[in-house]
């Protein structure tokens, strides 16, 4: 059995009713703050599907996309730029985990 790398094992990842291009975010993120005033932009270091990436001109970028809704960049940012609302699991929404 191959060993899958994390970006293959991420792009595993299934969400329950609704493909990634249905997806309601869990989480906005102004990318202004992190742009404007934030001095370490550490959500682009520690978001383990890496959803937070800095361009050529050191400014962050979110997508929601790959999120496995672990929750490390809501601990993670102490500027204010995460605003996060878990998904609703009435109506059956969000990541499908496996185990729980």
């Amino acid at each position: 059995m191959k060993l899958l790398s994390i970006q293959e094992r991420l792009g595993l990842v299934s969400y329950r009713n609704q493909s990634k291009s249905e997806i309601k975010p869990h989480i906005v993120v102004d990318t202004d703050i992190c742009n404007s005033g934030c001095p370490h932009k550490c959500t682009t270091w520690v978001c383990p599907a890496k959803c937070y990436t800095l361009d050529e001109e050191n400014k962050v970028h979110f997508q929601v996309e790959d999120c496995i809704e672990c929750g490390t960049c809501m601990y993670a940012c102490d500027q204010g730029a995460v605003d996060w609302n878990y998904p609703d699991p009435e109506i059956g929404r969000g990541v499908n985990w496996n185990f729980g």
